[in-house]
C-alpha cells in the first residue's frame, strides 16, 4: 500500500513538472508563430495586390457573429476577408478580396489547405482563383469537381462574406 501511495505521489509530481514545462514553451513560442502568421498573411496579401504596400492594408474594427471570419481588412475600394472553414479534413483559410461598389470578387488567395493532396488541395491553385474573380460574390460559383467536401465550405464562406460586406458601410 505505502508503495502505491509513492508511485502516485511520484507520478503526480512528473505530470505537474512535464504540465509546466509545456505551459512555459507555450508561453515563448506563442507570440513568435502569432507573429510568423501574420507575416505570412501580409505576403499573401503582397500577392494579390503586388502594387501595394504592406501598411495600405488597414484592419476593420468590426465584429461579426460569423466564426469562420478572422479579420477583414479594407484596401481600396475592397474588402479583404480573412476566413478559415471546415472542409475534409482540417479545412482551409483564404483570403477573399470583395469589390464594395458592386460585391464582385476582386481576388481569392488560399493560404493554406489541410485537405486531402492532389484532390481539396486543388482549392489553393490559382484555376479556382481564377474561377471565381469577377464573378458575384453572393451568386452562383462552381464547386471543384471531385473536391466538394473542401470546395463547397469555401464558396459557401465566400457568400458568407458577400453578406457581411453588403452591411459594411
Amino acid at each position: 500500500m505505502n508503495k502505491i501511495v509513492h508511485l502516485t505521489l511520484f507520478l503526480a509530481i512528473v505530470s505537474a513538472i512535464a504540465g509546466g514545462a509545456l505551459a512555459f514553451a507555450n508561453q515563448l513560442t506563442a507570440p513568435v508563430i502569432a507573429l510568423n502568421n501574420e507575416r505570412a498573411e501580409k505576403q499573401v496579401l503582397l500577392e494579390m495586390y503586388p502594387s501595394a504596400n504592406v501598411d495600405d492594408f488597414k484592419i476593420m474594427d468590426v465584429t461579426t457573429d460569423n466564426p469562420t471570419v478572422n479579420k477583414i481588412y479594407s484596401y481600396e475600394d475592397n474588402y479583404i476577408f480573412n476566413m478559415s472553414v471546415s472542409g475534409y479534413k482540417d479545412g482551409t483559410t483564404f483570403l477573399v478580396a470583395i469589390n464594395k461598389d458592386d460585391l464582385t470578387v476582386s481576388a481569392f488567395k488560399a493560404i493554406s489547405n489541410g485537405d486531402t493532396k492532389g484532390i481539396g488541395s486543388k482549392i489553393t491553385e490559382s484555376a479556382f482563383a481564377d474561377s471565381v474573380v469577377g464573378k458575384d460574390a453572393a451568386g452562383q460559383i462552381d464547386t471543384i469537381s471531385g473536391a466538394t467536401v473542401t470546395s463547397t465550405p469555401v464558396v459557401e464562406g465566400i457568400h458568407q462574406a458577400a453578406d457581411i460586406a453588403a452591411g459594411l458601410e
